[in-house]
């Protein structure tokens, strides 16, 4: 592959070290002060990410992926850094505000950072790309749990928010010496905001096998999104759990998913992504459920393992069926749309997992994302595109 495209490859892992950091020391301050300020801290920053990732899609296919990114680097690190500035007391509001900044500047980098892998690589080498692309942020996760753990017990929030802050100045750099190789169609008679948005939306709709992702990724993004930012840390105060054993669980949860993708950045998808992908939400599902019932950490590393390979195998098969359908002119668009079906839907279930007892939100979640592998491997557009490719 190019190598311009592992050296964007680097900085964006090392941003998402940053970020996985913070978002671990968020819902653990959170989850000390009430659970219910844990929800409304995940709403804080999945709201204004559901709200502004449209717009985030139409100005990445305006302006570029690159440059987009490069203004929500230089933004969410000097963000980052006056926040540590003036967070002297961990309070509701100061988690509120940071997780409120953090969703706002996501909404217009992840649109762009979904498209740029694009722009590096061939239709053919696409699928391996996007697996390396999961496989070296799923290292760095893997690393953040336990030492964001650390992190969290000896210099707080503030720690984590400088930590953030450090890594997308690193991204910022990166992505001033990177060109990518390819481009995007221009566009020739750039329309209103809400027209080029409602453009994004139709092209989705009208195609079976992008409609047919969009839904499924947003069941499943709905349940097993919070399983790991608000479920896990929960069931850790149940239990009494320090937070390095709680980063030790999220952690093993994302070796679980880095080892299918690494074997996938390797040997390829399987030639039936619906199916690969419908068993890799029933994995999830069992892996959930087990969770539920873990009451060490010793079963919760291991249940937690299961799914990460489930939710590995969904993930690394159904993304590169998604991009592949995708038109070049509608790039950046459609991947706001895939971030906002994985947004939206969690406005409602954060919260009414944060309402039920811990065990109950484990059991919804669990059927919710079995129900979403059945509907998976029900799916006739997905099932029509893989025969297709074998043609």
């Amino acid at each position: 592959m190019n190598r311009s495209y592992y050296g964007w490859l680097a900085g964006s892992t090392l941003s998402a070290f940053g970020d996985s950091a913070l978002f671990f020391a968020l819902g653990w301050a959170a989850t000390g002060i009430a659970p219910h300020i844990a929800g409304l801290v995940l709403t804080a920053f999945s709201l204004p990410r559901a709200v502004l990732l449209l717009l985030g899609g139409v100005l990445g296919d305006r302006w570029g992926p690159r440059r987009m990114l490069l203004v929500c680097s230089a933004v969410v690190g000097s963000c980052c850094f006056a926040l540590a500035a003036v967070a002297s007391n961990v309070t509701a509001a100061l988690l509120l505000v940071t997780a409120a900044v953090v969703g706002t500047v996501d909404a217009f980098a992840l649109p762009a950072a979904g498209a740029l892998p694009r722009l590096f690589v061939t239709e053919d080498e696409l699928p391996r790309a996007m697996a390396l692309r999961t496989s070296v942020t799923q290292i760095v996760t893997l690393g953040a749990g336990p030492i964001s753990g650390v992190i969290v017990a000896f210099v707080g929030l503030v720690g984590a928010l400088v930590v953030d802050g450090l890594t997308f100045a690193v991204q910022f750099l990166v992505l001033l010496a990177i060109r990518p190789p390819y481009g995007v169609r221009p566009q020739s008679a750039p329309q209103s905001v809400l027209r080029e948005a409602g453009d994004g939306i139709r092209v989705a709709w009208r195609d079976p096998v992008l409609r047919s992702v969009l839904l499924v990724v947003a069941l499943v993004a709905a349940f097993v999104l919070p399983v790991r930012s608000l479920c896990v840390p929960l069931l850790a105060r149940a239990h009494g759990w320090t937070a390095s054993e709680t980063g030790l669980v999220v952690g093993v949860g994302v070796a679980g998913g880095l080892i299918v993708t690494l074997l996938v950045a390797r040997f390829g998808t399987f030639s039936r992504p619906g199916l690969a992908g419908g068993l890799g939400c029933l994995l999830a599902a069992v892996g959930i459920a087990g969770l539920g019932a873990a009451a060490s950490v010793a079963v919760a590393v291991a249940v937690t393992f299961v799914q990460g390979v489930g939710v590995g195998i969904f993930t690394s098969h159904i993304a590169p069926v998604f991009v592949r359908s995708t038109p070049r002119s509608h790039v950046t668009r459609l991947q706001s749309l895939l971030s906002l079906a994985q947004t939206i839907p969690l406005l409602g279930s954060t919260n009414l997992l944060a309402a039920l007892d811990i065990r109950g939100a484990l059991v919804l979640s669990a059927a919710a994302t079995a129900v979403a592998g059945i509907a998976l491997l029900r799916l006739e557009p997905i099932a029509a595109a893989e025969r297709r490719t074998a043609t």
